[in-house]
């Protein structure tokens, strides 16, 4: 019976300190996204920055998903292809700015545990000129060592163009604007 009590205790304690690496990499994940958006949102906000230096942020093959209107398989753009994207907003002059959010530790699809991915909420807007709008959107951001692998995300694409034609999808379009 003793020997019995030892294997449970051992069998628990190692789930224990397996269910807490989890949460911890969901911790460590977490800052490290906080870290990128607020480089992100830095570049946009100083205008002699011509820099975006969030490369190291991602995996060598970071894969962005996203699904606007016309596309529901969704789209996949790549970490050049997403990085070169939010420069090409800079040099039309259109700033984005990610605000308020809400991050949630993601879930293994298979077995509900913590896995060390992040879910996020958040407010942004995006500006130039005269126009601004305001909208929300939903993120959820896979890792892999530290560094971000994979990014699903919805968000009113439809919304944006109207009142950013120049940055928006249109139905046979590849392109993500950002």
């Amino acid at each position: 019976m003793h020997h019995m009590k030892k294997i449970l205790f051992f069998i628990l304690f190692n789930l224990l300190i397996s269910c807490n690496n989890k949460e911890s990499d969901y911790h460590i994940n977490v800052d490290t996204y906080k870290k990128m958006i607020s480089e992100i949102n830095e570049y946009f906000i100083n205008h002699d920055q011509k820099n975006l230096n969030i490369s190291k942020y991602y995996t060598a093959n970071f894969v962005f998903h996203s699904y606007p209107a016309g596309h529901k398989k969704g789209i996949k753009i790549s970490k050049k292809e997403y990085i070169s994207n939010l420069k090409a907003l800079k040099n039309k002059n259109i700033a984005i700015n990610i605000g308020h959010s809400i991050y949630l530790p993601g879930l293994n699809e298979k077995t509900f545990d913590i896995d060390g991915s992040v879910r996020l909420y958040y407010g942004a807007t995006i500006n130039a000129e005269k126009r601004e709008v305001n909208f929300s959107g939903y993120q959820t951001i896979n890792f892999d060592d530290g560094k971000i692998s994979e990014i699903w995300e919805w968000k009113d694409n439809s919304g944006i163009s109207i009142i950013f034609p120049e940055i928006g999808y249109q139905i046979d379009d590849t392109e993500s604007f950002y």
